[in-house]
């Protein structure tokens, strides 16, 4: 009688791989999954593209393999994604691969590559390779290779090899524990930490890339530009800038300085495009890392591009 109350509030469930391919050909937008946990299902690919948009529900312990669909796992359920996966994990869900998480609860979450997370509650994270995570709460972080960590609240965070954590965002009755293979410390709020027991600030140029893994290559920054079909900015067109391609723009204003004139740059293209969501392009710029300025997490600012501006794909 329970489980048929349950069935009936969330539709019919899917529970083999045939039912789930049934309910993909016939075009059902969301998929309420309650799989065996012997039975691993796996989302073709494009399922979840822009034209056919489909939203996963897991169950119990369904365990499902996906590479571009959305997916929230709840319970005791499985998601093993791939780099283009977009998972929201609550319960005791665990998720393993990449892509981009959202995890809350009891969740535990299991990434590498350049997977991207956000998690509060009492998660359990395992960052590898160039995996960047946002925490607060009371969440629990292993941080190895070259990931990267912003954390708040109450979290435990322990880095080791080329891991980086940001102390960002305390919680007033408490605070961020840092863990590394030499020492246990309170976290201080704005303070990057290594796992060699360096301290630093995204005040420092080569800190501030390092966080956001900006390429630098004989003292010259990667950074990214957001621009018009016109290869400028309102405020850029305003003092005569712009970033076409193949060209070095340098600012008539520049003041070394936290605020006032110069060219603003973000750490990634992902991040430009947040920065000028109405962008035609996103160009790359080579700055000198001596004369960069980082002004906050999204942009930093230089006098001049040292390296031409190069369009990138979108």
């Amino acid at each position: 009688m329970g489980d048929d109350k349950v069935r009936s509030e969330r539709g019919q469930m899917i529970g083999t791989q045939q039912e789930l391919e049934d309910a993909l050909a016939v075009g059902m937008p969301v998929l309420e999954v309650d799989s065996s946990a012997r039975t691993e299902l796996r989302l073709p690919h494009h399922a979840g593209s822009l034209f056919n948009s489909v939203t996963v529900h897991l169950h119990g312990a369904s365990r499902m393999t996906i590479s571009d669909a959305m997916v929230m796992a709840h319970d005791d359920s499985t998601v093993v994604s791939g780099p283009d996966g977009v998972v929201t994990a609550d319960g005791s869900a665990t998720v393993l691969g990449s892509g981009v998480v959202n995890a809350s609860g009891r969740a535990h979450v299991v990434v590498g590559g350049s997977a991207s997370v956000t998690a509060w509650g009492h998660t359990r994270l395992e960052l590898s390779g160039a995996a960047t995570a946002r925490v607060t709460g009371e969440a629990t972080v292993l941080a190895g290779e070259d990931s990267r960590v912003w954390a708040g609240g109450l979290s435990q965070v322990e880095i080791s090899q080329d891991a980086m954590c940001l102390v960002c965002g305390l919680a007033p009755d408490g605070g961020v524990t840092i863990t590394t293979p030499d020492a246990v410390s309170a976290g201080r709020e704005g303070k990057v930490y290594r796992a060699d027991g360096s301290v630093s600030t995204l005040d420092d140029p080569r800190t501030w890339c390092q966080m956001f893994h900006v390429a630098v290559d004989d003292g010259i920054a990667t950074v990214f530009k957001a621009v018009d079909t016109f290869w400028t900015t309102a405020w850029a067109a305003r003092q005569g800038i712009f970033y076409t391609p193949g060209t070095c723009p340098a600012a008539p204003d520049w003041q070394d300085a936290d605020t006032g004139g110069g060219l603003h740059f973000s750490p990634t293209a992902f991040q430009a495009r947040q920065v000028v969501r109405s962008c035609t392009h996103v160009v790359a710029c080579g700055v000198r890392l001596d004369e960069m300025r980082p002004l906050n997490d999204d942009v930093c600012k230089a006098p001049r591009v040292v390296r031409a501006c190069r369009k990138v794909d979108e």
